[in-house]
């Protein structure tokens, strides 16, 4: 059949020189040919095309919009969403939590490879050990594409409850415009604060848009300030901070080398 003539020259260009030459409906055609068998989808990857305007934006799209085009089913819809989680699991495997996060750009890397594809507003607590190793990773919350809500004990909670000696936060701006509100500035102060009090260090809160990122640490430091009281925690957590012990930190680890 000629489809399958045309599938297998999509093939062949690619094995020869990647994606160099491809336009974008051509890369989505040549995924459909392994998400759907034996059916000519040039005309699928046109509609979809049409439908979302780019291929981000059908990347991006939702299992349940996807099923709404003509030709697009169950199979089909779920191998397209999976893409994009799929690319945001490399880029960190890539930069890898088994690594020490060394410089600025290492970890406004990290931060970013976090929320690729994300059209909703998510927020992170990085947690790192006495060797600013990453240890981990915890999504505070999630929200819409205009705000989440995160409260400055719960990520203090989940910061003691990592046993963290230093830690980072990050959420990103579906906007695209990394510049922190004034409502972003409070609560890295907020944050500071909670952490403070259970001797964690807030080393920076790293704000991703769609091509750039802000940094509280680089652009904005602000005074560490010692909360007398640390009334935030609540009963079942004052457990995990009389846990919680001196820990001797060698001057080189003091702070991240940023660049």
């Amino acid at each position: 059949m000629e489809h399958t003539g045309h599938r297998e020259r999509l093939r062949r260009r690619f094995e020869q020189n990647q994606l160099n030459g491809f336009s974008d409906h051509e890369v989505l055609e040549l995924l459909l040919t392994y998400a759907i068998p034996r059916v000519d989808v040039n005309p699928l990857a046109h509609r979809l095309m049409d439908r979302f305007g780019s291929l981000s934006g059908v990347l991006e799209a939702t299992e349940g919009e996807l099923k709404q085009v003509q030709g697009m089913g169950e199979k089909s819809a779920a191998f397209v969403i999976m893409l994009v989680p799929l690319l945001r699991r490399y880029q960190k495997d890539k930069l890898t939590v088994r690594q020490k996060l060394k410089t600025y750009a290492d970890l406004a890397d990290y931060c970013a490879s976090l929320f690729i594809g994300c059209n909703e507003e998510h927020f992170f607590l990085l947690c790192f050990d006495a060797k600013l190793q990453l240890s981990k990773e915890v999504l505070i919350g999630s929200g819409t594409t205009q705000e989440v809500r995160v409260l400055p004990k719960q990520v203090a909670r989940e910061a003691m409850r990592a046993n963290a000696v230093k830690a980072v936060v990050t959420h990103n701006h579906p906007s695209g415009d990394p510049q922190p509100s004034q409502a972003d500035t409070e609560l890295t102060e907020g944050i500071r604060d909670a952490l403070a009090v259970v001797d964690i260090q807030l080393l920076d809160h790293v704000v991703v848009g769609r091509q750039a990122v802000y940094s509280f640490h680089r652009d904005h430091v602000l005074p560490l300030r010692m909360m007398e009281e640390p009334s935030f925690i609540a009963a079942e957590d004052n457990g995990l901070l009389k846990q919680r012990t001196e820990k001797n930190i060698c001057r080189e680890d003091e702070e991240l080398l940023w660049d």
